[in-house]
């Protein structure tokens, strides 16, 4: 049965569609978020093979940002998570709306996209950075309001800059409710990682690596980065598509109530 709802939904209504779809999908997309969790942690896993996190000299893991080897892990690493972003996207999308998708299709629709979707990204970050400089609130603004640019890149075939330009008149009339969302969303999203980070806290020293800082911090992060991806991932996704759908619905209604009020007034 489809989750996508028929008519604009309260607060309370989009986190509870937030909710359905993440339930119904977490345990059909976890391949997708397990390839997102590798592609993350893919320059950590080259700094510890290559001697980063080497206890004698501290500053080692500083010297990896000028090897070139890792600058093409960092490249690797962001494609890889942006294909299985992408595909993420339209799998838990296809499930809300209860249409047959399969893994391999969803990786096939993405990999298309994914220069698209690097470059939208690189947009995304200048504008936010850009908001930033200038007194931080614009970039707050501008990271809500341009929040819902991947749905549009990857379910309506937008080109970065129209996706980026297609989110903010999306989300603007309903920036505060997108904000409220978003907040309580990312609250949910906030105590689960720190629950991860609590728990890797008490196992991780039994792994050995405790008696060295760097290393510690390395393998938590590739540990947490990738548990946080299987669970924290589709559930970040899934909030973002069920914004996405109210406020279509809220545009489409009115747009419609424009377009009565027009002949209205013939």
């Amino acid at each position: 049965m489809a989750i996508q709802p028929v008519q604009p939904q309260s607060i309370g209504g989009v986190l509870d569609t937030t909710f359905q779809l993440f339930r119904v999908s977490i345990g059909r997309v976890w391949p997708l978020c397990l390839l997102s969790g590798v592609g993350s942690i893919l320059p950590s896993i080259y700094m510890l093979m290559k001697g980063g996190a080497n206890p004698n000299d501290p500053f080692a893991a500083f010297g990896m940002f000028s090897s070139p080897g890792y600058w093409l892990t960092y490249l690797v690493s962001v494609s890889l998570s942006l294909w299985a972003l992408g595909s993420l996207y339209l799998k838990i999308r296809a499930i809300g709306l209860d249409e047959e998708m399969s893994l391999g299709e969803a990786l096939q629709a993405s990999a298309s996209r994914v220069p698209l979707l690097f470059l939208m990204s690189i947009l995304f970050g200048i504008a936010v950075m850009i908001g930033m400089i200038l007194l931080i609130v614009p970039g707050l603004i501008l990271a809500i309001s341009l929040i819902l640019s991947f749905n549009l890149l990857l379910f309506e075939g937008l080109g970065p800059v129209a996706a980026l330009t297609g989110s903010h008149k999306l989300v603007w009339g309903n920036w505060w409710r997108t904000f409220a969302v978003l907040s309580v969303g990312f609250v949910i999203i906030f105590v689960i990682y720190l629950a991860l980070g609590l728990l890797l806290g008490i196992v991780i020293p039994f792994m050995g690596v405790a008696s060295d800082p760097i290393m510690f911090g390395l393998v938590s992060g590739i540990v947490i980065g990738t548990l946080a991806s299987v669970v924290m991932t589709p559930f970040y996704v899934s909030m973002a598509i069920a914004l996405y759908w109210d406020l279509k619905l809220r545009r489409e209604g009115g747009d419609l109530a424009a377009r009565v009020g027009a002949l209205g007034t013939v």
